[in-house]
C-alpha cells in the first residue's frame, strides 16, 4: 500500500469513530427517554387493567348488592309475621318466649350478615390497588361467603322459631280441645 492509501485508510477509520462517537451519546441519551416512554405506556395500561377491573366489580358488586338486598327485606318480612304471630299466640295465652329468643337471634345474625356484606363490598373495591390481585380477591370473596352463611344461618334460626311458634300453637289448640 501506499502512503496515500495508508492515509485513506487512517482517514476512514477516524471518520468511522468520529461517527461512532456522536452517535453513541445519542443513543445513551435517547435511551432512557425511550424507556421513560415505554414506562409510560405501561404505567396507562396498568391504569387502564385497573379503571375497566373497578368498573367490573361495581357492576358485579351493584347486581349483588340487589340479591343480598332483597333476601334481607323478605328476611325481615317473614321475621315480622313471626313476630306479629307471636304476639297473638301470647295473647291466647301461649308461652312464645322461645320463640322470641329465637327471633331475636335471628335478627343479631341478620345484622351480622349486613356488616360483613359491607366488609366483603370494601375488600373487593380494594382488589385493583392491591399489590396480589389474586390474594385480595380470595380473601373478598371468603367474606362474602361469610355474609352469604350468616345470612343463612338467621332464615334458619327463624325456621327453628316459626315451627317452635307452630308448637306453642298446636300445644295451645290441644288444650282448647280437652
Amino acid at each position: 500500500m501506499t502512503m496515500n492509501g495508508h492515509m485513506k485508510k487512517t482517514a476512514a477509520i477516524i471518520a468511522l469513530a468520529l461517527v461512532a462517537a456522536l452517535a453513541l451519546p445519542t443513543i445513551a441519551v435517547a435511551l432512557p427517554r425511550a424507556n421513560r416512554a415505554v414506562s409510560a405506556v405501561s404505567t396507562a395500561t396498568a391504569e387502564t387493567v385497573a379503571a375497566n377491573l373497578r368498573n367490573r366489580i361495581e357492576n358485579v358488586l351493584r347486581a349483588r348488592k340487589a340479591r343480598f338486598d332483597a333476601a334481607v327485606a323478605n328476611l325481615i318480612k317473614r321475621q315480622d309475621r313471626v313476630e306479629a304471630l307471636a304476639g297473638k299466640v301470647e295473647a291466647l295465652g301461649g308461652d312464645v318466649a322461645g320463640v322470641r329468643a329465637r327471633l331475636e337471634e335471628s335478627r343479631r345474625l341478620l345484622g351480622q350478615a349486613r356488616a360483613q356484606e359491607e366488609v366483603c363490598a370494601a375488600a373487593f373495591r380494594a382488589v385493583p390497588d392491591a399489590t396480589d390481585r389474586r390474594g385480595a380477591f380470595r380473601d373478598a370473596r371468603a367474606k362474602g361467603r361469610e355474609a352469604v352463611e350468616l345470612l343463612r344461618q338467621s332464615r334458619t334460626v327463624l325456621r327453628r322459631a316459626a315451627e317452635e311458634l307452630g308448637d306453642v300453637a298446636e300445644r295451645l289448640r290441644e288444650g282448647e280441645g280437652q
